[in-house]
């Protein structure tokens, strides 16, 4: 495409410009085009002539208007050079000069050293930034698409970073943004939440981080919304709080049925403890997954019974410590893949348990019932445990990676086992 034929499309659509600026922004800030770049939240008028200028095949168009153009697409099967021939023309048809790459680059290269060595003073405690926004080349097309404003989205991943290092309790996603970003939704699935992600990753990484944890989220307490970081239990309970001692899971254990904590119920409780109107002084069980701990409430199991579902949050975990050193004993019934005797480690790390109805035992008394893994499954296991040579239950993972692996609603209880 000529500069001549350019500019005549320019005058069809002269709205245009403005985008076709930002590309040429784009190429003197990378010495050339390629990959994929957003160009514009467009009406119809806009897209139209995105459409003309580009064709269909390059262009992606969300249901929002948002629209993105993958120039790979664009050049694909064009003679060598017309690349250069295109860029060139563009700056001619909008009179444009387009600049010496080579100084271009060094100015790029300085102004993202500049910004590493303030981070670096800034936050000596926090290295791995390159590692973390994918590398020293994409730390550099940040610095190339954003200049130096990219500076305050990294300043700011620092801080959530700082303050999560440090914190304890339960924050939402939009608290964090509010807070350090001044936007509540700043932190909703962005590429700068992502980022935070991956330099906690890195972090995590570099200090050995215990293998006993879950997703980065999960180790940092950070949640969707605080209302959903809550316990189930079920037994003869009491709780002191603020002075006084409420009974009504005690009443609702009474009724055959369990109860829901939310933070804000826990928040505060010094002690949680079995009722002394009951004489038995019963274990307390965890349990990974809903049905069974749903079985085990009808059929009035003679436990505390604490459900995890799945990975336990802060709020499983605060019930389980308050309940754990009075129990006559801690049992956990889970799955006994990777990912459930995980589950049971981290209680384990919190409080020493034993397994239940999953340990080395149950498994081979229920070869006929397990269930096979997948080669890559098997894989995991090994790498997982040659890198945590401590893992509490070895034996009970290495059977499983040689025979399969036992899910709760696949156990054969014999004779009201217990």
């Amino acid at each position: 495409m000529t500069a001549s034929l350019i500019a005549g499309l320019l005058d069809k659509y002269p709205q245009l410009r403005p985008y076709l600026q930002k590309i040429c922004d784009r190429c003197r800030r990378r010495a050339t085009l390629s990959g994929t770049m957003k160009l514009v939240r467009a009406d119809r008028k806009i897209i139209a002539g995105l459409q003309e200028f580009f064709g269909l095949a390059p262009l992606t168009i969300s249901a929002n208007g948002e629209v993105r153009i993958s120039f790979d697409r664009f050049f694909q099967g064009m003679a060598p050079g017309t690349r250069e021939e295109w860029i060139n023309a563009l700056h001619l048809a909008l009179g444009l000069t387009r600049e010496n790459y080579a100084a271009d680059q060094a100015r790029l290269e300085d102004t993202t050293a500049r910004i590493r060595k303030r981070l670096e003073i800034a936050y000596p405690d926090l290295p791995g930034l390159a590692q973390a926004v994918g590398g020293s080349d994409r730390l550099g097309r940040l610095v190339a698409d954003s200049g130096e404003n990219i500076q305050q989205e990294l300043f700011q991943a620092a801080e959530v970073i700082r303050f999560l290092k440090q914190n304890s309790e339960p924050v939402t996603f939009s608290e964090l943004g509010a807070r350090f970003c001044r936007d509540s939704k700043a932190l909703r699935d962005t590429e700068l939440v992502k980022m935070i992600a991956s330099w906690l990753e890195i972090l995590d990484e570099e200090q050995g981080a215990s293998w006993q944890e879950q997703t980065v989220w999960g180790r940092y307490h950070v949640v969707r919304d605080r209302l959903t970081v809550s316990a189930t239990v079920c037994g003869p309970l009491l709780y002191e709080k603020n002075g006084k001692v409420y009974d009504w899971i005690y009443q609702l254990w009474q009724a055959g049925e369990p109860a829901t904590l939310s933070w804000q119920n826990i928040t505060g409780i010094e002690k949680m403890y079995q009722t002394g109107v009951v004489a038995e002084k019963f274990p307390l069980v965890t349990c990974e997954n809903e049905a069974p701990f749903g079985r085990l409430v009808r059929e009035g199991h003679p436990a505390v019974l604490l459900y995890t579902c799945g990975f336990p949050n802060d709020a499983v975990l605060t019930i389980y410590r308050l309940l754990a050193p009075e129990a006559a004993n801690r049992l956990h019934w889970g799955d006994s893949d990777l990912a459930g005797l995980r589950i049971a480690a981290i209680l384990h790390k919190a409080y020493p348990l034993q397994l239940w109805r999953c340990d080395l035992k149950s498994l081979q008394a229920h070869k006929s019932r397990l269930l096979p893994l997948l080669s890559s499954q098997k894989q995991q296991i090994s790498d997982f445990l040659s890198r945590n040579p401590d893992f509490p239950f070895a034996a009970e993972l290495k059977f499983t990676r040689e025979n399969g692996w036992l899910e709760q609603e696949n156990l054969r209880e014999k004779g009201g086992e217990k």
